[in-house]
């Protein structure tokens, strides 16, 4: 056993009070240095802070664990009640939850029920302006954006995602962004209420055992934020983990959240640009990591495109 073993052995004994028969380093997709920690009497995550920049986000996601707790979100029991420090780096446990994640399997059953569980999540409606949410004690409180209003924060967002698709060599989409809020970037809405945003709400971080939802997990980028951008992204995130479906993976998404909580008819007026805004939003950040093929690359300058033409054809 490696030092790292003895320092996460010493840990869990100190925390949890057993000593762990198996720990595994969790590496994909994850923004802290993550362990899968078997005992005998369950599993545990014991997650690190990789460095002191994510601090924040490793607290902000454990401090959303328990502003959920008592609520019917599916979220894990944490065992350390606060971010602990071990020799200067901070690190929380929580339970392990059964299921496994929607990366590789969606259905149109998962998609349907996900998008359930995000209303659920979008009823925490505590906030009164929208932002980065923050912890001072158990209560969440909000760090505003930057931007003034909802318009401008979008504005913003489009111009370094297209910046960012230029530089990847998606010039052409990234114009057609641009162009296409420089016209209809005004028309959307200015007020709202905000609600409690995941905002990384996408397969990877929802657990499923068969269709049905176990658990929603890494809460790291959670936001006070606007209800139906929210959840145009997160139906892109479901439909880019299945492009090419042969069902609309989209539409099943909004139909489950609709099931769960109202969305009135400024969605449908709003949405085609959301959709815009959040899949150049997501793509370029993927391009920003060398996440993509050259294949996906070219694959996803065409959906753009085609998504700018679909919320110009709605715009008229």
């Amino acid at each position: 056993m490696d030092s790292m073993d003895d320092e996460i052995v010493s840990i869990v004994e100190r925390e949890v009070g057993e000593t762990p028969f198996s720990v595994v380093r969790v590496d994909e997709g994850l923004l802290h240095e993550t362990y899968d920690v078997s005992c005998e009497t369950g599993r545990y995550v014991l997650q690190f802070d990789s460095d002191g920049e994510r601090d924040d986000s490793l607290r902000r996601g454990y401090n959303c664990y328990i502003a959920l707790r008592g609520s019917d979100i599916p979220i894990p029991e944490v065992v350390t009640e606060t971010v602990t420090s071990d020799d200067g780096r901070g690190y929380t446990i929580v339970e392990k939850l059964q299921g496994t994640t929607g990366e590789k399997d969606i259905s149109p059953e998962r998609t349907r029920n996900a998008g359930r569980v995000l209303a659920r999540i979008h009823e925490f409606e505590r906030f009164d302006e929208a932002g980065w949410l923050r912890f001072e004690g158990r209560e969440p409180t909000v760090e505003s954006f930057e931007a003034e209003g909802l318009q401008e924060w979008v504005l913003d967002n489009v111009a370094e995602s297209s910046t960012c698709l230029r530089n990847g060599g998606l010039e052409t989409a990234g114009v057609d962004v641009e162009d296409a809020f420089d016209r209809f970037g005004e028309t959307l809405p200015e007020a709202f209420r905000p609600v409690f945003c995941h905002n990384d709400y996408s397969p990877d971080n929802v657990l499923f055992e068969d269709d049905a939802v176990t658990g929603v997990i890494d809460f790291d980028r959670a936001t006070a934020n606007n209800a139906q951008r929210a959840l145009a992204k997160a139906a892109n995130c479901f439909w880019m983990h299945d492009p090419n479906a042969d069902w609309n993976v989209r539409e099943t998404f909004y139909d489950g959240y609709r099931e769960r909580r109202n969305v009135d008819d400024s969605f449908e007026r709003n949405e085609p640009l959301y959709r815009v805004e959040t899949l150049a939003n997501i793509v370029a950040a993927l391009l920003d990591m060398d996440g993509l093929s050259e294949y996906e690359t070219e694959f996803y300058a065409e959906q753009i495109r085609e998504e700018v033409e679909r919320a110009e054809q709605a715009k008229r």
